[in-house]
């Protein structure tokens, strides 16, 4: 599977029309409510579901709010071969452009799930800058929208 790291790499965005977009991305076995933002350099296909973004109040170990969301990661189109996909929970400071990478899936081929790793307390320690330019930074747009 393709790390984390080069998911954050830089991206080419896609223009996709509505119907056919979705069409395509059923055909893959992603819900309709999922959208394709953009492909990674491996040609790894970028998904974000918007209706998953959500906003967390402060904690007692993080002093401000962050928008969390679903993003999706299928790589069948980089192998051309059936392969999986990641599922990854973001969470965005959108004020600092930080993030944490608060859960992630990993799933093979057939579905099975491969790994599953969580974060077990999210602290402001933990937030990593948002480089421009990058797959991160257009899931965060899309998180960090009014």
């Amino acid at each position: 599977m393709t790390s984390i790291r080069n998911l954050l790499l830089p991206l080419t965005l896609l223009g996709l029309s509505g119907a056919a977009g979705a069409e395509e991305i059923a055909a893959r076995g992603w819900s309709a409510d999922w959208k394709v933002i953009g492909v990674a350099e491996d040609r790894t296909e970028v998904l974000v579901r918007p209706e998953s973004v959500h906003e967390l109040p402060p904690s007692m170990l993080r002093s401000f709010a962050v928008r969390q969301v679903w993003a999706g990661f299928d790589f069948a189109p980089a192998a051309g071969l059936a392969t999986g996909r990641k599922v990854i929970l973001f969470r965005y400071d959108c004020t600092a452009r930080r993030v944490l990478i608060a859960a992630a899936t990993d799933y093979g081929a057939s579905g099975q799930i491969v790994s599953r790793n969580a974060v077990d307390a999210d602290s402001a320690d933990q937030y990593a800058p948002v480089e421009p330019d990058t797959l991160n930074a257009a899931i965060m747009a899309e998180a960090c929208r009014d």
